[in-house]
């Protein structure tokens, strides 16, 4: 007698794994684990549930939640300091400088086929072709 694979665990049984992978993330300091692991808890469970989620791991590995929030925010003040020097960095080019440029409609480049498709050899598609004239016909009339 063929054996019955195992069953799917409950979704209950996922969240809890989940989180057991996020708090041996936040124990490991994998900054990577904990971002691919947070990506996959949004998709699955929605933005609405990540403050639960995080009031959870805060009290289940305190330690390993608080250096997560110093990452954050750390990743977050270097995001605002590179962006304020890209900023700055850029200057506008006078308009004198910028060449005008004709406006021109492109159109879509399609491409063309040196010869028709081969035709379809499923039993269905050939008995419907049946009901088609042939070009010959179409050129006798």
């Amino acid at each position: 007698m063929a054996s019955r694979p195992p069953a799917a665990p409950s979704p209950q049984a996922r969240r809890q794994a989940q989180i057991l992978a996020f708090q041996a993330a936040l124990v490991a300091r994998d900054t990577n684990l904990v971002e691919c692991l947070m990506g996959q808890w949004v998709h699955r469970q929605g933005m609405g549930s990540v403050l639960a989620l995080s009031q959870e791991l805060a009290s289940a590995e305190p330690e390993g939640w608080s250096w997560w929030q110093a990452q954050q925010s750390q990743s977050a003040q270097l995001d605002l300091s590179v962006g304020a020097d890209v900023e700055m960095e850029a200057e506008p080019v006078p308009e004198r400088l910028v060449p005008e440029v004709p406006a021109r409609r492109l159109e879509p480049q399609v491409p063309r086929a040196s010869r028709p498709a081969p035709a379809s050899s499923h039993p269905a598609v050939v008995q419907l072709r049946t009901w088609l004239p042939d070009q010959e016909s179409v050129r006798a009339a």
